[in-house]
């Protein structure tokens, strides 16, 4: 499996490129908001032989989605992400106003809408979808279980994308549209920290973790 991080837009959102060997590509949260941002995503999948097969969102705050366009545009590819989310695509000119952004290009309206309990993927990558609201109402994670495949040479330990839900050290701010802190708190404990100790924690913004040491800072709470 091929695995690529970038870090996009003037929020710093993480965006993961993850493909199977005959080169079919899922995209998560590929958030590019200007030219060579665009560049760089787009010529990674054409120098890797890529096809893109899904578009994930973690959630639909504005950071995440600046992308969305472009990635239609480009590869016929739309979006999929949590239905109770879709208010917040109505609301992105509102957003951009209030983190002072240039309002450009509106992300285009869902495709398909993913929910807790189902399996995204292509071939050999089988992402499973937690809910996890708090962050927003349908903020979602996806987890890629522990396998024999290698990512980088290493074997995968198990991956949890976790969107702004949980960060290293930290978890998802609650103060935002249809947030809600304490099913945040619980949907982490119940959700994610049960995962496997030795899963690495991809989160939306900032540097990797483990559920390992996460458990060990929501201790307290």
């Amino acid at each position: 499996m091929l695995f690529k991080h970038f870090a996009f837009n003037s929020f710093g959102v993480n965006c993961f490129v993850l493909s199977n060997d005959k080169g079919d590509a899922i995209l998560i949260d590929p958030s590019v908001s200007n030219q060579r941002e665009r560049d760089a995503l787009a010529t990674y999948i054409k120098d890797n032989h890529l096809t893109v097969r899904h578009l994930l969102n973690t959630h639909l705050h504005l950071d995440h989605v600046l992308g969305n366009a472009f990635v239609e545009h480009t590869y016929g590819v739309k979006a999929e992400a949590h239905q109770e989310d879709e208010f917040l695509l109505d609301l992105q000119e509102e957003q951009s106003s209030m983190y002072g952004l240039p309002f450009e290009e509106a992300a285009p309206p869902l495709g398909d809408y993913i929910a807790e309990g189902d399996t995204v993927g292509v071939e050999g990558i089988e992402l499973q979808v937690i809910h996890v609201a708090g962050h927003s109402p349908g903020g979602v994670a996806f987890y890629l279980p522990a396998s024999d495949e290698t990512i980088a040479g290493v074997k995968n330990p198990g991956l949890l994308f976790s969107g702004d839900i949980l960060f290293a050290g930290s978890m998802g701010r609650s103060d935002l549209f249809g947030g809600d802190e304490e099913a945040l708190i619980s949907g982490i404990k119940k959700k994610l920290l049960t995962l496997p100790a030795e899963t690495i924690v991809l989160p939306g913004h900032g540097p990797t973790t483990t559920i390992e040491d996460e458990r060990d800072s929501f201790a307290s709470l």
